[in-house]
């Protein structure tokens, strides 16, 4: 899957409720372009780019688009 189809799957999450292992989707403006993992404490996961490759963010960075939960 690409992000823009996983940002419209599983359940929508609330930024105040935000839990590790939930994914925060990111726009450029014209669509869903970013995909990160929020791993706690006000951090996420994410590919930065190929240059700076996996880097730690605050969840922040940017303001997310959608934020969802695949977990149970």
């Amino acid at each position: 899957r690409v992000a823009a189809s996983q940002a419209g799957a599983g359940t929508a999450v609330d930024v105040s409720a935000v839990q590790p292992g939930d994914l925060l989707f990111y726009s450029d403006g014209s669509g869903i372009s970013h995909v990160a993992m929020y791993i706690g404490n006000g951090q996420i996961v994410h590919a930065a780019s190929r240059r700076s490759g996996i880097k730690i963010s605050t969840w922040n960075y940017r303001t997310p688009k959608t934020i969802r939960s695949f977990l149970d």
